[in-house]
């Protein structure tokens, strides 16, 4: 059997051993979602959490009321942000429906205009289809969600399951983690402690340094946006925040929605503007901020990037797409750390095989003195001479 063969097949039924068992654990986990996806997110909050709690309890809180503390502020936060936004899109929704029939009819009127030369009673007849398409479109949908009753079930669960397991994250989190390590082997225990303090902190810095890389960009495409009187500016940009969580394709949505509002309220030119500084904020993105706070904080190459995103949206979904690149850098960081063990590991275990095979070497006796039995005489307590 020629050896390069002979490798190629222990390599061969190897991989296909390990891909069979991540298939069936992928597989696995996709049928449990609804608890998989609320767990997963709620690590991922939780380990953004987690100093803030640990600094209450630092100044001799107790630990629940450090972690009640910490999840009801959290919670107010983002109550107090959706009440805000609320109340801006309601403010400015009227003078947004205004410019919608106003641009209705400017597209009539360009229609009617060259190049098209249509005439009025085309013109409506297009308009009443469109708007038998769109509602088709929206008793579709009606019965859709109707029909998926239980899906919406299922979100609300996924829901409540979230907050309850921040919460005790939040409570318990050391205290799991001390269970579980108690239960991995004895030689094992002080890996699994790193690997999991690592997969915490890439955690923990991915999300905050995408929500800094967010938040940047909605400040300045609200500034964009201000700039040029576009209306819905604080959806717009907390749109383009949300957006910074799903690499690549969240940035491009939100450019596309400004760009939308844009056309429908202030014409042709300043939707182009949009489109001009929505690319500009993306160029700032990829080119200065991405180097500077998000490959710092995943240590990966924008290629491995691009790479996991991708996988993460054909797995996935978008759900996928925000949890690939943090999956990808805690398994470079897994990997990263036991090929700095491998070394070591190599030239300790065979130099502990060779004292394992090799016997101790039998110490040379000292010569006898004429009393058995004295120190020094090599003898034993009934006088024997020494064997």
């Amino acid at each position: 059997m020629p050896f390069v063969l002979a490798g190629a097949a222990a390599w061969s039924w190897r991989i296909l051993v390990v891909s069979a068992g991540l298939a069936l654990l992928v597989l696995m986990l996709i049928q449990l979602y609804v608890v998989v996806v609320p767990v997963v997110l709620a690590l991922f909050l939780a380990a953004a959490l987690e100093p803030p709690v640990a600094w209450l309890r630092a100044r001799r809180w107790p630990t629940s009321l450090a972690a009640a503390t910490v999840f009801l502020g959290t919670l107010a936060v983002l109550a107090l942000l959706v009440t805000w936004i609320g109340a801006s899109v309601a403010g400015q929704f009227a003078d947004v429906g205004e410019r919608l029939d106003e641009a209705v009819v400017d597209a009539k009127t360009w229609l009617q205009g060259e190049p098209f030369e249509l005439t009025p009673e085309r013109v409506e007849q297009l308009e009443v289809d469109l708007r038998a398409t769109i509602r088709g479109a929206g008793g579709g949908f009606a019965k859709q969600a109707a029909s998926q009753a239980r899906l919406a079930g299922e979100v609300l669960g996924g829901f409540i399951l979230l907050l309850f397991t921040l919460f005790f994250l939040l409570k318990d989190g050391n205290r799991m983690a001390d269970w579980i390590r108690r239960r991995v082997p004895g030689h094992h225990r002080d890996d699994a402690a790193a690997l999991t303090s690592r997969a915490r902190s890439i955690m923990r810095q991915y999300l905050m340094a995408t929500a800094l890389t967010g938040l940047i960009d909605g400040v300045l495409i609200a500034i964009a946006l201000v700039a040029l009187g576009v209306p819905l500016v604080v959806p717009l940009a907390v749109l383009t925040f949300l957006g910074g969580f799903i690499p690549l394709v969240g940035a491009t949505v939100a450019g596309v929605v400004a760009a939308l509002v844009a056309l429908v309220t202030k014409g042709v030119v300043v939707a182009l503007l949009v489109v001009a500084a929505t690319v500009a904020v993306q160029q700032i993105e990829g080119n200065l901020l991405q180097p500077l706070i998000l490959e710092r904080a995943v240590r990966l190459h924008p290629l491995v990037t691009v790479w996991a995103v991708g996988a993460g949206l054909i797995v996935g979904g978008l759900l996928g797409a925000f949890l690939s690149v943090p999956l990808v850098a805690i398994a470079v960081a897994v990997v990263s750390y036991y090929s700095r063990r491998n070394p070591d590991l190599a030239a300790a275990e065979p130099f502990a095989r060779r004292r394992e095979a090799v016997p101790e070497p039998v110490p040379a006796a000292t010569p006898a003195t004429d009393e058995p039995g004295t120190e020094g005489g090599g003898g034993n307590e009934g006088g024997e001479p020494p064997v």
